[in-house]
């Protein structure tokens, strides 16, 4: 897993100036954020929780963590509609994550189920990909809230 989010992590933020390089391009956005289509991902090598950023509006930026196989069972399919959007070839499955928000809930830092990110780490790009037909939580209970420093 760490390995994956060291791929698709880059040396990008917003103020780099080589950003068109390094960044992923979501074509059709985030949800809530249609216009903003370019991110870096950025992570400090440590766990398992990496930060999205827009490269044109720095304030938007969510918290990612991958796809957990073992606790939620197989990842989503995807449609061969939004293969192509991704540029997935042959049976190449993307690289599923959640959208965690650690603000919805005072006890638990959640995850949206109903809308992962799907990503070709090789050609740069992601696509949220909500899932309408299927009943899944948006707030899914991840992980307890951090401990506040005393």
């Amino acid at each position: 897993m760490k390995k994956h989010l060291h791929k698709v992590s880059s040396e990008t933020d917003a103020n780099n100036e080589d950003k068109a390089g390094k960044s992923f391009h979501f074509p059709q956005g985030m949800a809530g954020f249609p216009g903003e289509t370019r991110f870096a991902f950025l992570y400090d090598g440590h766990g398992d929780i990496i930060c999205m950023q827009s490269l044109d509006c720095p304030e938007i930026a969510f918290l990612l963590t991958p796809w957990d196989e073992e606790r939620l069972g197989p990842p989503p399919a995807i449609s061969q509609e939004r293969r192509e959007c991704l540029q997935l070839t042959g049976d190449e499955p993307p690289f599923w994550m959640l959208v965690l928000n650690p603000f919805a809930d005072k006890q638990w830092v959640t995850a949206n189920l109903q809308a992962p990110v799907a990503l070709n780490v090789e050609a740069r790009l992601g696509m949220q990909c909500i899932r309408v037909e299927e009943d899944q939580p948006i707030r899914y209970q991840w992980m307890p809230q951090p401990r506040q420093a005393a």
